[in-house]
């Protein structure tokens, strides 16, 4: 759990920071960075979950083995079987919650992703808008600079708007201030602008109109709400295992990569983590992670070739677990060789004999 809050703490870090700069951008709604992040988490968890497990108990054992306590357990009669099976044991139950995320809870997150970012453009126009940046409303027939904003973004001050009129005029309105207001019978949308004054005319032509004005009203251009392309992330997993295009099985098989990769790796983890008192805990830490990044990119590789028609269906993204398992099983057998089988088989086969001579 340790691990697994350090990788979210990093992992949504880095992403706040991100959207936080999409939002003084105008590109998303400074109201949405919450949401967007907590959804953004719930995808990440998917492979956090595997990835944390993996480092715990690599630097559990390492420690073990620093503080000669994994000798110490050897000599109590804890093999190497015990403690793999162990380890496997606490392994499911995390593949568990990992097939709930891979196979429910990220693509739901994602649709609600995808959902969010709709909302907010049917949402006032002002809410992509920031305070110092010109800003296009209604595919940029109205341009916005506001100066300033007030925190729930319903008042302005000096307010620069430059609006296409017929046959190519321009309508430009400065103000000192202004709010928004929605009439109640109609709900349209207008911006109120107070002490400002409005040009009309032509670019290129002297023919202008200057107007002073106390107060106006502008009316806005209601946003288009343009449904986003779904990716196959927010696909449900029903609908990926029903399909027969490559790229929905493509994404059906990866959706099982990480369940699969959460027991792969916490055995693995085992194996890597033996070291001498004097290499320490985290002498293998470096060799871990490379091991897990070439890992996880070939699975991506895989899934990418699989999309493309160039990896039978049936061979698919399966070969990668493959060659991880016989990279486990090569660890295992230069470590211990075939001992702790047939030590246990040894060890059942004297005892029937034992029981054997006692009843004779």
């Amino acid at each position: 759990m340790a691990v697994v809050v350090v990788l979210l703490l990093i992992f949504s870090t880095r992403h706040f920071v991100l959207f936080l700069a999409d939002a003084a951008s105008g590109k998303i709604s400074s109201e949405i960075v919450l949401n967007m992040l907590a959804l953004r988490t719930i995808t990440s968890l998917s492979v956090i979950l595997p990835f944390g497990l993996y480092i715990a108990v690599l630097l559990a054992f390492g420690r073990l083995y620093k503080d000669s306590e994994m000798t110490a357990l050897a000599a109590c009669g804890v093999g190497p079987v015990r403690v793999i099976r162990t380890v496997f044991l606490v392994a499911v139950a995390c593949s568990m919650l990992v097939v709930v995320f891979s196979f429910w809870a990220t693509p739901w997150a994602h649709e609600k992703v995808f959902q969010v970012r709709e909302q907010a453009q049917a949402a006032t126009p002002f809410a992509t808008v920031a305070a110092g940046q010109f800003s296009g409303i209604g595919h940029g027939r109205q341009v916005f600079y506001v100066e300033k904003l007030s925190e729930d973004r319903s008042r302005l001050e000096d307010v620069f708007v430059r609006s296409q009129g017929k046959n190519g005029r321009m309508d430009v309105f400065s103000a000192r201030s202004g709010h928004q207001y929605i009439d109640p019978k109609t709900h349209a949308r207008y911006l109120v602008l107070v002490d400002g004054y409005r040009y009309l005319g032509t670019p290129g032509s002297a023919d202008f109109t200057i107007q002073q004005f106390g107060k106006n009203a502008i009316r806005l251009e209601q946003q288009d709400v343009v449904p986003l392309h779904r990716t196959r992330w927010a696909t449900s997993t029903l609908d990926l295992w029903s399909s027969d295009s490559l790229l929905d099985q493509a994404e059906f098989q990866g959706r099982f990569s990480m369940p699969l990769a959460t027991l792969l790796l916490a055995v693995l983890a085992v194996l890597l983590s033996r070291t001498s008192p004097r290499q320490g805990r985290f002498a293998k830490l470096f060799v871990a992670v490379l091991v897990f990044i070439t890992y996880y990119n070939t699975l991506g590789v895989a899934q990418s070739w699989v999309a493309r028609g160039e990896v039978p269906i049936q061979v698919g993204i399966w070969w990668v677990h493959i060659c991880l398992l016989m990279v486990v099983a090569t660890i295992a057998i230069r470590y211990w060789g075939w001992r702790p089988f047939a030590s246990k088989v040894q060890v059942q086969t004297s005892t029937a004999r034992k029981v054997k001579g006692t009843v004779d």
